[in-house]
């Protein structure tokens, strides 16, 4: 799995087969079963990951409720990077919604690649670079958007993994009801 993880860096940074060498040798590979938490909590987020396979969900667990903050698909990172960055204990729980294999490296062999590889210092602001507009984008979306207008984006920015979601964690995500997001999809399906 290293081999797909190597492919999406290398558009993203251009390391020489030494430095690869260098960074590999802090990666690790996990898998996840479905249900299995990648990070719960009240936890510290210790690693960043990229998704080979599988999905995640990230939620709030307010009073036995869970509130969809997002997902993590593959071929993306994966991470609660303010949990990451500061050593603080996470907000929020990330769960396997199926079976998963995600590639890790954990902060302090990241932090001390900063010093042998400058380049992996420009992989990490690629990462926050994009989290920052992704948060952007969804915070915006609330203001200027229709829970019509989001549901369209969300479901044209990512079909299979819209497909592989539960229609609650969907509404969740989109800040409405279930009863919402159905009357939405009939909405849409009568134009």
């Amino acid at each position: 799995m290293k081999g797909n993880f190597k492919i999406e860096i290398s558009k993203l940074i251009n390391l020489t087969e030494t430095e690869w060498l260098v960074f590999s040798k802090s990666l690790t590979i996990k898998h996840y079963k479905k249900g299995e938490f990648f990070l719960r909590e009240g936890d510290f987020c210790n690693y960043v990951g990229f998704i080979n396979t599988g999905f995640f969900n990230f939620f709030y667990l307010i009073k036995g409720v869970e509130h969809m903050r997002g997902f993590f698909y593959p071929d993306n990172f994966i991470s609660n990077y303010p949990s990451f960055l500061l050593k603080s204990a996470s907000k929020f729980h990330i769960q396997a919604l199926e079976d998963s294999s995600v590639t890790l490296i954990h902060r302090d062999d990241l932090f001390l690649l900063y010093k042998k590889q400058p380049k992996i210092q420009e992989l990490s602001r690629y990462i926050a670079e994009n989290l920052y507009i992704e948060v952007s984008e969804k915070y915006e979306s609330f203001f200027l958007k229709t829970p019509e207008e989001r549901y369209l984006s969300f479901i044209t920015s990512e079909p299979e993994v819209a497909e592989k979601i539960p229609q609650y964690m969907i509404a969740s995500y989109l800040g409405i009801t279930p009863e919402g997001l159905s009357r939405i999809k009939k909405r849409l399906s009568k134009k």
